[in-house]
């Protein structure tokens, strides 16, 4: 797959959307986005390079098995399947993974969404190999049933080069989110038949996150009512009715 140098979002969130859909409080929340990892010895390609994380490879699992299911702590339940190789129409593997990885929706339609709890202490980091950076594709943080962040594939895209063509260049890449709100609870949804993933992390990551070049990435909450101007610690959050994502070169 094309590899890209690494690159660093800031990224703020209005949640009120989100509390609508899943409950809770409207709130805003901060995290930061890294793309890129280190590759993996099982040939799956591009794995995280945090050592402190839990990573998911799928290998032991059977491909082509699905529903409800324990690996290394997580319980995975929902319409998702363990698949190896590609499919038409169905799901292409993430480009360089000869392994077996996740799809977020199952047979027959490969829509739909796979939830993963995560046993033990909250987490505030998520590492993945995301095939298929799409605006089709959804990862949706809860805590305690509440949601506290979200993103969607192609706003990754787009800072990455990608347009969010499932299997274009910047498309197929490894993603880290650091700094999230504790979370125990993650939703891969997909409302087409295009969300692969493989090599997921997990776990608290305390410390700096690597600093490459730097973005800020203004994420669009559903409050769908006017324009409100923040500002807290010199620092703006924006939240805005519904509309295109922005980008803005914030500098190193």
């Amino acid at each position: 797959m094309p590899r890209h140098a690494p690159s660093r979002l800031v990224v703020l969130l209005g949640t009120a959307g989100l509390a609508a859909l899943f409950g809770g409080t409207p709130r805003s929340e901060a995290y930061t986005i890294t793309t890129g990892g280190t590759a993996a010895i099982d040939g799956s390609g591009p794995t995280s390079a945090v050592g402190t994380a839990t990573i998911l490879t799928f290998d032991s699992l059977l491909a082509n098995s699905s529903g409800s299911f324990t690996y290394d702590g997580v319980t995975f339940s929902g319409s998702g399947e363990i698949v190896a190789g590609s499919s038409t129409n169905q799901y292409v593997a993430p480009s360089g993974d000869g392994t077996n990885y996740l799809v977020a929706g199952g047979s027959p339609s490969y829509t739909g969404s796979e939830t993963l709890t995560v046993s033990g202490p909250s987490s505030n980091y998520f590492g993945l190999y995301w095939g298929s950076l799409s605006n089709d594709n959804t990862l949706t943080f809860l805590s305690g049933g509440n949601a506290v962040a979200t993103i969607t594939g192609s706003q990754v895209a787009a800072a990455n080069g990608g347009n969010g063509n499932p299997i274009g260049v910047g498309s197929n890449d490894y993603v880290n989110i650091f700094d999230l709100p504790g979370y125990d609870t993650v939703v891969l949804s997909t409302t087409a038949a295009n969300f692969e993933v493989d090599n997921i992390a997990f776990g608290a990551v305390i410390g700096a996150v690597p600093e490459p070049g730097t973005l800020a990435l203004v994420g669009v909450g559903l409050f769908g009512l006017g324009m409100i101007h923040r500002r807290r610690r010199s620092r703006f959050a924006i939240s805005l009715p519904v509309a295109p994502t922005q980008y803005f070169p914030v500098g190193k």
